[in-house]
């Protein structure tokens, strides 16, 4: 499928006068179009919502009525779209147009409406190389479509006013010239098929959590193999995806190879999967998020970005560990959550509209890190088997991640730590996100990040950044995040090296 539009969703945030947003390409499959309603918190039954069309590919979406109920109707539209013949987009462009132009700005039409346009577009015939009224003269006449001109003889033919008999005839047909086509589009009755209440087929890959293009192992030359190449939608059951693999000339789905990925869950890649061995893991793992309720499915995708999972075997991991953590729905970044948590501790009678004009970036941002609290694209997740609410004292000792990088132990925050608050004798550097890289997310380690700035780490020894300056990282490279947290001055006490083999147990979890 190819985007026919662009939406934003929009929901006003519950305690002041701003909004979530999220933004959709459409079509999309259901799981999409739940992750966007997720994103600009639309389970919120109490706000204000909208969808706003930012870009349209085949119509000017200025004059289309659209409300906060109608997209699954949008997406309906997306699909008719997508699915035009190179003809009927035009015939519709055209035909969209004829029905728009001389609207008045205030002036709009219904989403169903445009639906309903998109059917019995054969009945509408299509002139080509007909591009201008004189062509379009032209074409009547030689064509004896008009009975006036049967009998003009041909030495007379070149004195007509083919001009004008072109400007007659598209007036007549409510005509409309689309470069070097022309379109009556009169012939065009508009059918009531579509009346809001139902959808179209959905195709298998509108309920799949992920859908693998899969073929038959290559001997040689992978390219062999790919024209045979068919998609398989997960959930699957086994005897499924073995008579799938037959078909392409394999015993087991084992034996295949998958030369395309897509998924429903938008924190989970195709690089996560590392061969086809491993499909059982992964079937496994779209039941069990289909089992899910919306609200459930929203905290996994929270819980995948929290520990910035990049294995499936960590996938499987944050599910099993979901109940472990809590979720706000609401705040949306570290200054919602801050006057949340003091809403939160205040007494009842407090009015908290005392709270929407605070301003606290630095002491917003300070709690999360002593609750050990992150901000995900749902919400804000607490740490693994802690409170969002715990009592924390402002005082308190912060403390980091604890993460393995270059052979050391390190002390990580995806906050900028400054050299002023790293202890004496121990040593700071600045992670680089990877950019437009798809299998690892840290691209590289530096003294000074900027712009991209993906974290800051203290180490006990210094790193050689060699004469460039950087070291480069990769997939197998990049920290990997031990899931215990420590002050620096835990830190600076622990020694590492005694025992590669000893289980460190920090804030209530071995490590």
């Amino acid at each position: 499928m190819s985007t026919q539009m662009t939406i934003e969703l929009s929901a006003e945030k519950p305690r002041k006068h701003e909004f979530y947003r999220a933004t959709l390409d459409l079509p999309a499959t259901e799981l999409q179009i739940e992750d966007a309603l997720s994103r600009a918190r639309f389970q919120n039954e109490s706000s204000q919502k909208f969808i706003d069309i930012e870009e349209a590919v085949m119509f000017d979406p200025s004059h289309l009525s659209v409300t906060a109920d109608d997209i699954h109707a949008l997406n309906y539209l997306a699909k008719r779209l997508d699915s035009l013949s190179e003809e009927d987009e035009i015939k519709f462009e055209a035909l969209y147009y004829a029905r728009t132009r001389g609207m008045q700005e205030d002036e709009q039409i219904h989403v169903g409406s445009v639906i309903n346009m998109t059917y019995g577009l054969d009945m509408i015939p299509l002139a080509v190389n007909v591009g201008t009224d004189y062509e379009l003269g032209k074409f009547v006449v030689e064509n004896d479509f008009d009975e006036r001109f049967e009998n003009v003889p041909d030495a007379a033919l070149s004195y007509l006013d083919y001009k004008s008999i072109g400007k007659e005839f598209r007036e007549r047909d409510d005509g409309v010239f689309y470069g070097k086509y022309y379109v009556p589009t009169r012939y065009h009755e508009l059918k009531n098929v579509y009346d809001g209440s139902q959808l179209l087929p959905e195709s298998p890959s509108d309920g799949a959590v992920f859908s693998l293009l899969v073929a038959k192992a290559p001997k040689t030359d992978p390219d062999e193999v790919l024209k045979s190449a068919q998609w398989l939608h997960l959930p699957e059951s086994k005897d499924e995806m073995n008579a799938l693999a037959k078909q392409l000339g394999a015993s087991l789905i084992e034996d295949c190879v998958f030369y395309d990925f897509k998924s429903g869950i938008p924190q989970f890649g195709g690089y996560m999967l590392q061969s086809m061995s491993d499909i059982d893991k992964l079937n496994e793992l779209a039941l069990n998020y289909l089992s899910l309720s919306a609200e459930e499915r929203t905290m996994f995708k929270a819980v995948l970005e929290r520990r910035n999972v990049s294995t499936l075997d960590g996938a499987v991991s944050a599910f099993k560990s979901i109940n472990d953590y809590e979720f706000s729905f609401d705040a949306e970044d570290a200054d919602d959550f801050f006057k949340e948590y003091l809403a939160y501790h205040a007494p009842t009678n407090f009015d908290t509209r005392w709270l929407d004009g605070i301003r606290s970036e630095i002491d917003a941002d300070r709690l999360l890190q002593r609750l050990g609290a992150e901000v995900t694209s749902y919400g804000i997740v607490s740490k693994q088997q802690d409170s969002l609410f715990a009592l924390t004292g402002y005082d308190e000792l912060e403390k980091y991640e604890l993460i393995e990088i270059c052979g050391q132990k390190a002390l990580f925050s995806d906050s900028r730590i400054y050299d002023s608050e790293v202890p004496e004798g121990m040593y700071r550097y600045d992670f680089r996100e990877a950019i437009g890289s798809e299998d690892h997310y840290y691209g590289s380690i530096e003294k000074n990040v900027h712009i991209d700035h993906a974290g800051s780490f203290i180490v006990k020894e210094p790193l050689d950044l060699g004469t460039d300056g950087y070291i480069e990282l990769d997939y197998d490279t990049e920290p990997n995040f031990l899931g215990g947290f420590m002050t620096t001055e835990e830190f600076a006490a622990t020694d590492f090296t005694e025992d590669s083999d000893e289980d460190f147990y920090i804030g209530g979890m071995n490590l």
